[in-house]
């Protein structure tokens, strides 16, 4: 059977195995450092959301890999409730007694001793942590390169894409000529970036020499750093588009604005009309024409994200690039589905785990086509893990809001309470 990182629906029966793989690409698993084993950890669980969400966006005969921890009470209910929930809004759903169940820990291995009978393996990326499925060498020193924010921050200029002033230095910074005259250039307006991390955890905003280097104690010594120019967000808003490159053509999938909540990824904004101008979109094709020329791209086709700003002249300015599944496609499948017309956030946020279930009466009255008011509600995905915050359980919860976002947020928060939806008020709609 074929096994890679696909696009979203393809004709074959397929298993979906996803769980998180950028932390292995990088790095010896047997030697981490401290934030380097819990942002993995933090990364491996978050991908319940997504393993959630893939019952919604493949089809009937498909296979979707899960964590032996749905099987738990009560994440085991409340699995049953999301995928009634999302048939209910018409979506053709990954049968139950699709799902393979495996352990977060061992989850590749254990998944490669039981595979369906199905004609594709889709992965969230080719990495080290899932080479039981893939086996595939070549492919996954391509990924290697291609995923490493070194790699794009050498080649990406030689092929006219419009990047801000960057450069790759060695630790330690104090003293370091190069970088003393970087943060001096630049006002101390510089982002300092790690390769290997997902959702912002490898990048920080730092005014000066001694604050970079406060940071890099999380990190071993002989990692390169790359400091990168900070795009003054008064000017310039932050977005993400998908693409999806075969090994003939490139095509636009979604395009959405990124949402962020102290320096994290926390949700999207989709657009019912994405404001890119054809020039624009000639830019962002030609980074796809990048990762091509490193060997990109499958006849299948393969999803490849890309982050950037949008100034308020219409500037482009692309920041990193993302060979891989991106989390804002999971609910652009969706949304397109559903043929959405109107702007939508697909965002996280938390519910008190006793509030779970109430929750989702609520979010029934809210799906769309049940809906009568100013939104509805997809239940997009959950993580089936407590997370504790001052002494109470919460359970992470992905949903989509389409329409009046602020409404929705009044509405919930009313009804169950202020300590409920902590995120919705960081949302900035």
């Amino acid at each position: 059977m074929k096994s890679g990182a696909y696009s979203p629906n393809r004709p074959e029966s397929t298993l979906y195995a996803m769980s998180a793989d950028d932390i292995p690409m990088f790095y010896d698993m047997q030697n981490l450092t401290e934030k380097q084993k819990a942002d993995h950890d933090e990364n491996v669980r978050l991908l319940g959301h997504q393993q959630v969400s893939l019952m919604a966006i493949s089809k009937n005969q498909d296979y979707v890999g899960m964590y032996d921890d749905f099987k738990s009470a009560p994440f085991d209910e409340i699995l049953n409730r999301y995928h009634a929930l999302l048939s209910k809004i018409g979506l053709d759903m990954v049968p139950l007694d699709h799902l393979v169940y495996a352990p977060k820990d061992t989850y590749y291995d254990d998944l490669a001793k039981a595979l369906p009978p199905v004609e594709m393996i889709n992965l969230l990326m080719v990495s080290r942590s899932n080479e039981a499925l893939h086996h595939n060498n070549e492919e996954m020193a391509r990924n290697l390169n291609l995923n490493s924010k070194y790699h794009f921050a050498e080649n990406s200029p030689s092929f006219g894409i419009p990047v801000p002033d960057t450069i790759i230095t060695n630790q330690p910074l104090a003293g370091n000529e190069e970088a003393e005259a970087f943060f001096e250039k630049h006002n101390g307006e510089v982002i300092l970036k790690m390769t290997g991390f997902a959702g912002g955890r490898n990048v920080a905003p730092v005014d000066d020499i001694a604050a970079a280097e406060a940071y890099l104690k999380d990190y071993i010594e002989s990692a390169p750093v790359i400091l990168q120019q900070r795009i003054s967000f008064d000017y310039y808003q932050e977005w993400t588009i998908d693409l999806n490159i075969t090994d003939t053509g490139i095509s636009i999938d979604n395009v959405r604005r990124i949402l962020l909540a102290d320096g994290l990824w926390i949700g999207n904004l989709f657009h019912a009309t994405p404001p890119l101008t054809e020039e624009q979109e000639k830019i962002l094709i030609n980074v796809g024409e990048y990762a091509r020329a490193f060997g990109f791209g499958t006849s299948d086709g393969n999803n490849f994200g890309i982050d950037f700003f949008i100034g308020k002249q219409g500037e482009i300015i692309v920041t990193e690039i993302n060979p891989r599944w991106t989390a804002g496609l999971f609910p652009s499948e969706i949304l397109k589905v559903l043929k959405t017309d109107v702007d939508s956030v697909a965002y996280y946020d938390l519910i008190s785990k006793d509030k779970c279930l109430e929750y989702l009466d609520y979010v029934e009255s809210k799906l769309p086509g049940h809906s009568s008011g100013q939104f509805d509600v997809i239940p997009l995905g959950f993580m089936p893990f407590d997370v504790e915050i001052e002494g109470n359980s919460f359970v992470s919860i992905w949903s989509i809001v389409r329409g009046d976002f602020p409404a929705f947020r009044t509405e919930a928060k009313k009804r169950f309470g202020g300590q409920e939806f902590a995120n919705a008020d960081r949302i900035p709609i």
